[in-house]
């Protein structure tokens, strides 16, 4: 007696098919999971990076070039006592300074940098024009420089007086005189490593009324 001969496979054979083909994709989708986290997280730590540089090339442009000018008052007159617009404290700081060239506003600027308080982990700067003209908004909605902010701080290195020691100081509203360094020291909420930046002032005299309105003038009028 002949036996036929049978073409397939066997159900157990499908069934062991079945469970090497679904192994096979659990694997290829756990590599593809692995690979997405990856590359998810190194464009997050560019981010990061990238923040943390458009932070630092701020303060750096700005805190290295201000300009020691006295404060003006609502009639854009020189105020009286040589109070200057430069007024740093802990968690606050203002001062006046340009623009790049290329930046629509003209002239001297006021920065005014604070924590917003209605969210104290957010940065916010406003600038408003040293001296008004007719063209000129008053001041602009403040703008938020950096978020998730766990700690901000401002130091001031210099001395009060020609003879004083210079240290360092959480305020400085000294009339005559800018510091001579400005340290800002950042937290983040999420723990990332932040090294503290200390920038230099190039002019630590501060100017008077006289001597400023040229300065200001050119400033408005490249």
């Amino acid at each position: 007696m002949r036996i036929a001969r049978r073409n397939g496979f066997t159900l157990i054979e499908v069934l062991i098919a079945m469970t090497l083909l679904g192994v096979m994709v659990v694997l290829l989708f756990s590599s593809l999971k692995v690979a997405a986290e990856s590359w998810n997280a190194g464009e997050n730590k560019i981010a990061e990076v990238n923040k943390k540089a458009v932070v630092y090339q701020f303060f750096k442009r700005h805190l290295t070039a201000i300009r020691p000018l006295p404060s003006l008052d609502t009639e854009q007159n020189f105020e009286t006592g040589s109070q200057q617009v430069f007024q740093g404290f802990n968690q606050s700081l203002r001062f006046a300074g340009a623009l790049p060239a290329s930046s629509a506003r003209k002239g001297i600027q006021v920065f005014e940098l604070e924590l917003d308080p209605a969210k104290s982990s957010s940065l916010r700067v406003r600038l408003s024009p040293y001296r008004l003209s007719d063209d000129d908004p008053k001041a602009e909605e403040p703008v938020v420089l950096l978020e998730n902010i766990a700690q901000l701080k401002f130091s001031y290195f210099g001395k009060t007086e020609d003879i004083a020691e210079q240290q360092w100081r959480d305020e400085w509203t000294i009339a005559d005189r800018l510091p001579g360094l400005i340290k800002v020291s950042i937290s983040l909420e999420d723990g990332s490593y932040w090294p503290e930046m200390v920038f230099p002032v190039k002019i630590t005299q501060a100017h008077t009324a006289e001597s400023v309105t040229e300065q200001a003038d050119v400033a408005e009028n490249p």
